[in-house]
């Protein structure tokens, strides 16, 4: 039976999302553990960044373009310098700690939007 390209990125796709919140439900289950909360400062999607760079190479890879990642981490760290740059002016007193979280906030958002974009556009692409 021929499967059609469309069809498998569409799948890959959905699969990817469902064990994306599943780590989130996971960790959702696990934060609400007192040991697990006193002990690790950390939020859910904190674990998203690099499961969402490798789902953006898997769901690339096979396209007519290859894998994505080489685009989507030089606009990942072209933005990161521009936010570094922002908070370095509009902030005197910035610290490492502060602008790593921000980076990796910035990195939960960003990372997810251009995994929803490739998707789609491999989805696109096969059709």
């Amino acid at each position: 039976m021929h499967v059609s390209p469309w069809m498998t990125a569409t799948a890959t796709f959905f699969v990817q999302l469902l064990i994306l919140f599943i780590v989130a439900g996971f960790l959702v289950v696990l934060r609400k553990n007192q040991f697990f909360r006193s002990k690790v400062k950390i939020k859910p999607l904190d674990f998203w960044p690099p499961i969402l760079l490798y789902f953006i190479h898997e769901i690339s890879k096979n396209g007519l373009s290859g894998s994505f990642i080489p685009e989507v981490v030089i606009v990942w760290l072209g933005l990161t310098l521009i936010v570094l740059i922002w908070q370095i002016f509009t902030n005197p007193h910035l610290t490492y700690r502060k602008f790593f979280v921000t980076f990796w906030r910035f990195s939960d958002l960003f990372l997810f939007f251009c995994w929803i974009v490739v998707g789609i556009y491999v989805i696109f692409e096969a059709l």
